[in-house]
């Protein structure tokens, strides 16, 4: 077979490929005419199934391919001769099948993903498959107990373990067969994809009774070795660096990288480029890169698109290691530009040097004094959060947010742009290993080496969360897919697979990017899913709990001792629940003491994992939050305490977010919000093994 020209196995070939891997296929013999089927039909029992086998039909039942329960001999002959009839053009062979006991039907298949390899899939099959749409998919291999899990996720599950008056189906075998596919996508690297529809499940055993399997005859592809995480390095922690476009108008690119540099405090030697000037901002200018007498360790070309060859020659030749280009016009506007950009990373490649960019705003290192957005900045305060964009708002509009905001305290921040050279793979790389990082959070659209990428994550994902948004969620191109398999296992069904195996927190808007992070960077994680709530609004019990069931979060009941505590502030005819509606209590005590009561009494009770206190801003609410929480929230050092309100001026706002985040509280402004975050750190905490199923 031609490498890369795509082909399909006949049925029975693939049966008799399947049986190799230990799976369990209806018995059937193919014949070359009417009387050999007959034959076949004869030896195998009747009823059978007769069907045209050809690799030139893929979808027989469509076609007009398949006879079911054929009861006899004349009736064959009949049924061949009309078959052979309706494929003359195509001179097919006949596959006669044992007609198979009816169970429940399954589909099983698997596809070799372009961007992340092989992954695989279950569901409930048959006809109807792509109508249901009932599939979960996994990153291929997957163990029994993977596989398992796979198949009692489906919503048909319950079809599966018996209903009405049918019995439970054999789940190990299915389960059984499903990893075996899973290791026949991974293991011949010819297969593109396999489409087991249906595998008929039943009491005692599954059966395989019709395949498709497809080939390109493409051997495994040897991946080039990734480069160390330590050549990152310098694109945040330069002991000099040079500035080429640099320039003395305010307002230009140029002149505004220097003023963040000035303005953040960098430490090191900068070194502004340009030939027109001796001086800018009091530093002394130089005519080109080469010229400066001193080692530099990064360069930041913010220059037009032509003169980048040039400069970046410059760079190479004065032992430049690391390069951030700002300008766009290479991949980011098609073939020509793509071409342009490879040949200039082959060049920076060879010379032992990396790229951030093109189309990058570059890097952000409060520590280091480092911020070479071309977006006036303020001063960001250090912390732990790292963020890896392909998009430069991070370093812009968001940075300045953050800065203003203060949501949380910075680490790191890395604008990849077209990832031509450095890509967020390199860059978990390095955040996972850099001490000062404890929270990651991307943005991405795409992912550039799917094996490189799903190792990388997973390494990071062992060490600290990861929080991630990826845009582009639909999947146009499904439609034009041969198999059920790949219509169903789309790309972003398959980047959502690779989140579970890898332990990435996928969150799909910016709102839940930057509440998961302020949550992971202030709060302990959890050791369940248990919430105790508080509300100053009987609205605001009402919605957390409709939030905490789509969530899957719990509200335990109160306990005795729970109730008795919480009687010492809210009246005898007030009804005690949780959520709590303390608003009776705060008539009587206040705010301060009944949320400070309340809060104490619910985090004492065992069976409570974390704690969120609903707030309607007013006057009333403005009281000292250290005075109140502080001693409540230490004693309690691995129960996460959320905070959320209603409304309210933005004084009052400021001095909810304030006082909390001196208490390493975030503050929402919405209870759904808060617990959105929660149940993302709940499945983080599951993937960290501090949650265990409880019986």
């Amino acid at each position: 077979m031609k490498a890369g020209h795509i082909t399909a196995k006949n049925e029975y070939e693939g049966a008799l490929l399947l049986r190799e891997w230990g799976i369990p296929v209806v018995d059937q013999i193919l014949a070359d005419d009417e009387a050999e089927a007959a034959d076949a039909a004869e030896k195998l029992g009747f009823p059978v199934v007769l069907k045209v086998c050809s690799e030139k039909v893929l979808h027989k039942t469509e076609q007009g391919g398949v006879v079911l329960n054929v009861p006899n001999r004349q009736a064959l002959r009949t049924a061949a001769r009309d078959m052979l009839a309706r494929f003359d053009g195509i001179a097919p062979k006949l596959l006669v099948q044992k007609m198979a006991d009816s169970g429940v039907e399954i589909i099983l298949g698997a596809r070799r993903d372009p961007v992340f390899g092989p992954v695989v899939l279950a569901g409930i099959g048959g006809i109807f498959t792509e109508i249901f749409r009932d599939t979960v998919v996994e990153i291929a291999p997957v163990n029994l107990k993977t596989a398992r899990s796979m198949l009692m996720r489906l919503k048909g599950a319950a079809l599966l373990q018996g209903y009405r008056s049918r019995p439970p189906v054999d789940i190990d075998a299915v389960a059984r067969a499903l990893q075996a596919v899973s290791r026949l996508i991974v293991k011949r690297h010819d297969i593109v994809e396999i489409d087991v529809n249906p595998l008929i499940a039943r009491e005692n055993g599954a059966l395989a009774v019709d395949t498709l399997i497809r080939c390109n005859g493409k051997a495994k592809t040897v991946r080039a070795k990734a480069p160390a995480a330590e050549t990152v390095d310098p694109f945040f922690n330069p002991s000099s660096l040079a500035l080429i476009g640099a320039s003395q108008k305010p307002g230009k690119g140029g002149n505004t990288v220097l003023r963040n540099l000035l303005k953040a405090g960098f430490q090191g030697k900068i070194y502004p480029i340009n030939p027109a000037t001796k001086e800018i901002l009091g530093m002394k200018a130089y005519p080109r890169v080469v010229d400066v007498p001193e080692p530099i360790d990064l360069a930041i070309l913010v220059i037009p698109k032509p003169a980048v060859s040039e400069a970046v020659a410059d760079c190479l030749a004065k032992g430049i290691r690391n390069i951030i280009l700002s300008m766009g016009g290479f991949s980011d506007i098609g073939e020509a530009g793509a071409a342009e950009q490879n040949e200039l990373v082959a060049r920076t490649r060879a010379a032992g040097a990396r790229i951030m960019g093109p189309n990058s705003i570059g890097t952000i290192n409060p520590r280091a004094g480092l911020a070479t957005s071309f977006v006036g900045l303020e001063q960001i305060r250090p912390g732990g959060v790292s963020l890896i964009g392909q998009s430069g708002v991070f370093s812009s509009g968001w940075g300045r947010w953050i800065a203003d905001y203060g949501p949380f305290g910075i680490a790191k921040v890395a604008c990849i742009g077209n990832k031509a050279d450095i890509n967020e793979s390199d860059l978990l790389d390095y955040l996972a290993g850099d001490d000062q990082t404890t929270t990651i959070g991307m943005y991405i659209e795409g992912v550039a080496d799917g094996g490189r990428f799903i190792k990388a994550a997973a390494s990071a994902c062992c060490k600290k969360p990861v929080v991630v948004v990826k845009s582009g969620r639909s999947e146009a191109g499904a439609a034009a897919v041969a198999s059920h398999t790949g219509s169903l296992a789309c790309s972003d069904v398959v980047f959502e697979a690779v989140c579970r195996r890898t332990g990435l927190v996928r969150v799909h808007d910016s709102e839940a990017f930057f509440d998961t992070l302020s949550a992971f960077e202030s709060l302990p994680l959890p050791r369940g899913n248990r919430m105790g709530v508080l509300s100053i609004t009987g609205m605001g019990c009402v919605v957390t709990t409709d939030a905490a069931e789509e969530l899957g979060i719990e509200i335990p009941p109160l306990k005795p001792a729970t109730l008795s505590r919480l009687r010492e502030v809210i009246p005898a005819w007030a009804p005690v629940r949780n959520p709590v509606d303390i608003w009776s209590a705060v008539e009587q005590h206040g705010s301060k003491k009944t949320m400070s009561h309340v809060a104490a009494s619910l985090l004492e009770q065992q069976d409570i994992d974390a704690l969120l206190m609903i707030f309607v801003l007013m006057p009333e609410s403005i009281f000292d939050i250290g005075e109140a929480f502080a001693d409540i929230i230490k004693a309690h050092p691995r129960k996460p305490v959320f905070v959320s309100y209603y409304g309210g001026t933005r004084k009052e706002m400021l001095h909810i977010h304030e006082g909390f985040l001196q208490l390493g509280v975030p503050a929402y402004p919405t209870p759904e919000r808060a617990l959105y975050a929660f149940s993302r750190m709940v499945e983080y905490a599951r993937f960290k093994g501090l949650i265990k199923k409880r019986s």
